[in-house]
C-alpha cells in the first residue's frame, strides 16, 4: 500500500480524471449560457456526428464511450429535439443510421466558438510544442492501457 502512495503514476491518473471532469463542467456551463436544450451526453453524440455525418448506434456508443443501451435514450431525446434523425441503412435494412438534422448541424456553429475559446485559453498558458508533447504522452498511455 505504501508503494502505491509514492507511485508517480497515481497523481498522473488523478489529474487526467480531474481534467476530464473540468472539461465536462466547462461544456455544461457553456450549454447553459447558450440556453441549449441538451445535456453534456447529448453534446457528445452531436460532436461525434459532426466528425462523421452518419453513424450507426454502435459506432456512436464507441465514440462517446457508452454502452449501446445507454445511447438509445440519448438518441430518442435528440430526435425529439429535431437535432438528429434515424434513417434506414441502405446496406442493412435491420440497421438504422443516425444523422444530423439542419438544426443539429446549426448547433455546431454555436459551439465551435466555445471550443475555440477554450483552445486559445490553453495555448495562452501552454506552448503549442508542450501541447504536442502532452498529446503524444497521452496517446502512449492509451496504448499501454489498451494492451492490459
Amino acid at each position: 500500500m505504501e508503494n502505491e502512495m509514492h507511485n508517480p503514476v497515481k497523481p498522473l491518473v488523478d489529474n487526467i480524471i480531474a481534467l476530464r471532469t473540468s472539461l465536462k463542467q466547462y461544456y455544461i456551463q457553456k450549454i447553459k449560457e447558450q440556453h441549449l436544450d441538451i445535456t453534456y451526453e447529448m453534446l457528445q453524440v452531436l460532436a461525434a456526428l459532426w466528425k462523421k455525418e452518419r453513424m450507426n448506434q454502435q459506432d456512436i456508443a464507441v465514440a462517446i464511450q457508452k454502452n449501446k443501451a445507454s445511447v438509445t435514450p440519448l438518441l430518442d431525446n435528440l430526435c425529439k429535439r429535431d437535432l438528429v434523425k434515424r434513417v434506414n441503412d441502405p446496406n442493412d435494412r435491420r440497421n438504422n443510421l443516425i444523422e444530423l438534422t439542419l438544426k443539429g448541424d446549426a448547433y455546431r456553429e454555436l459551439l465551435t466558438p466555445v471550443q475555440q475559446d477554450l483552445y486559445k485559453a490553453i495555448l495562452k498558458e501552454i506552448t503549442e510544442q508542450k501541447v504536442l508533447e502532452i498529446t503524444e504522452i497521452l496517446e502512449k498511455l492509451t496504448v499501454i492501457i489498451d494492451k492490459q
